[in-house]
């Protein structure tokens, strides 16, 4: 063997050996970069399955998305756009939000009502600038203090109190007449139940009537004197509504025509008209309805025995709304002085 043939099998094993460790080594490297790719995918697969929970949504399966094709179709970019999308519905909800909250604001702070929402502890949670002036203008801050402390300006609960009652039957309630330091009100209870049912605030309503109570007495007074005045009076009082039924006679109406007050329910205005002047009183009646005409009149009425009463008198109507209400004629006996 030459000494060229030697160099040339050194060559050629050296050459070999240089090989088989370039094939390890690239074996290595390639197992390294597998093992990197699974770490990878795990850590995807483990962010993609927090972020779906986040959403609500159930973990992604293996058999859903494999490995291979996880990467191309990317769903963190399309979780990542979902989240875009939800974000934006967010910002939208809330800007309703707010604007539903100012009106609710601006509604209250219009609103002639004491409003206020109190939770199950009776804890004050919410009100607005009315209640605030009707009872207690000299606190600096009522929230969460008890109710009655500051409305009832009491120790303990009331037993007459609509958030009770509102605790008791679970619906709406409406108390009329309250009354607190000479001042007349009217209360509105509403509950605000959770999904269970279970009652979690009430929001009461006070209304300050005290001005209106003051002209209804003084109406209602105003009515007794008068009524006084007509029962006492000698003159024939009568009052009778569209449908010819009566709405009022005096004492001396009754006295003359012989009947009682209970009779008075059952009459119609036709029954004590004689029938000689049946014809020309219902016209006359349907003039005075339609606004055409009103001053004196002559007429006869007959008792409850048959008798027959010759009158005289001004009848007129009182209209509200265009609209007829009643009219009301005041008679004198025709042998009486006019």
């Amino acid at each position: 063997m030459t000494g060229m043939d030697i160099i040339s099998k050194v060559k050629a094993v050296a050459d070999n050996l240089a090989g088989e460790g370039e094939i390890r080594r690239l074996a290595a490297e390639n197992e390294a970069l597998r093992e990197r790719e699974r770490k990878a995918v795990h850590y995807i697969r483990r962010k993609i399955d927090q972020l779906l929970m986040v959403m609500g949504t159930l973990p992604l399966n293996p058999e859903e998305l494999d490995d291979a094709t996880l990467l191309e179709v990317d769903p963190i970019g399309i979780i990542s756009d979902a989240f875009a999308q939800i974000q934006e519905h967010l910002r939208a909800t809330n800007e309703k939000l707010k604007l539903a909250h100012d009106e609710i604001q601006a509604i209250l702070r219009a609103t002639g009502v004491g409003i206020l929402v109190v939770d199950n502890a009776m804890k004050i949670q919410a009100y607005n600038q009315r209640l605030k002036e009707l009872f207690s203008p000299d606190e600096k801050e009522i929230m969460g203090k008890r109710c009655f402390n500051i409305l009832c300006k009491q120790q303990e609960l009331p037993a007459a109190c609509t958030f009770r009652k509102v605790l008791a039957t679970k619906v709406g309630v409406y108390q009329a007449g309250w009354i607190y330091n000479d001042r007349h009100f009217d209360v509105a209870g509403a509950p605000i139940k959770n999904r269970f049912g279970d009652i979690t605030h009430v929001v009461l309503a006070y209304n300050d009537i005290t001005d209106r109570k003051r002209t209804e007495d003084a109406l209602w007074e105003s009515m007794t004197m008068y009524r006084e005045l007509l029962e006492r009076a000698n003159d024939l009082v009568q009052s009778v509504a569209p449908d010819g039924s009566f709405r009022f006679a005096n004492r001396a109406w009754l006295e003359a025509l012989g009947y009682s007050r209970e009779d008075l329910v059952r009459l119609s205005l036709p029954d004590v008209i004689h029938p000689d002047s049946r014809h020309h009183c219902q016209e006359f009646f349907k003039e005075l309805l339609a606004g055409r005409w009103s001053g004196r009149i002559e007429t006869s009425f007959v008792t409850k025995d048959g008798k027959t009463i010759r009158v005289w008198g001004d009848v007129s109507c009182i209209m509200r709304g265009g609209e007829p209400v009643a009219t009301c004629g005041i008679f004198r006996k025709a042998d009486e002085s006019r």
